[in-house]
């Protein structure tokens, strides 16, 4: 990640320099005075704080679980990013966007369904092999050192 995300930043710098109509960027509504000029920039200072932040996670959540996990919590990244395109930016809530954000609620709830089921599965199965302490635990944890000179009859 800290060799990637330089090299994206700046070849986003030089297509945006290149296809971007930054003449017409005074003309825009978010940048027509100084006050509007400082509330884009701290949304956009609080959208990448936020997708840094997702980035980190899922970057996490990729080392301690499985890819399956990760496509989850990118779905419903993609629908909070929906909610707040219709919130913030007054996009229109259509029926296909309702029957979508419905399917991914759904979607994941059963799989987080799933992942607890199988959890407490494991969990009960883990109760029920268990087996009365009687055995010294001290002996699991042997220095090597010793086991060595063991060996060697000393």
């Amino acid at each position: 990640m800290s060799f990637v995300t330089p090299v994206m930043a700046v070849l986003t710098a030089i297509l945006s320099l290149v296809f971007d109509p930054w003449g017409e960027l005074r003309e825009n509504n978010y940048f027509d005075n100084p006050g509007h000029i400082g509330r884009s920039l701290l949304l956009m200072l609080f959208g990448g704080t936020l997708a840094f932040f997702m980035v980190l996670t899922e970057f996490i959540l990729v080392s301690v679980t499985s890819a399956v996990t990760v496509t989850i919590a990118g779905v419903v990244k993609e629908a909070l990013t929906i909610l707040v395109a219709v919130i913030y930016f007054h996009d229109e809530f259509t029926r296909l966007k309702g029957a979508g954000l419905f399917i991914i609620i759904l979607g994941v709830s059963l799989f987080n369904w799933y992942k607890y089921d199988k959890l407490k599965a494991r969990h009960t199965r883990e109760d029920d092999m268990e087996e009365p302490v009687t055995t010294n635990n001290a002996a699991k944890y042997v220095i090597l050192e010793e086991m060595d000179e063991q060996d060697d009859g000393r």
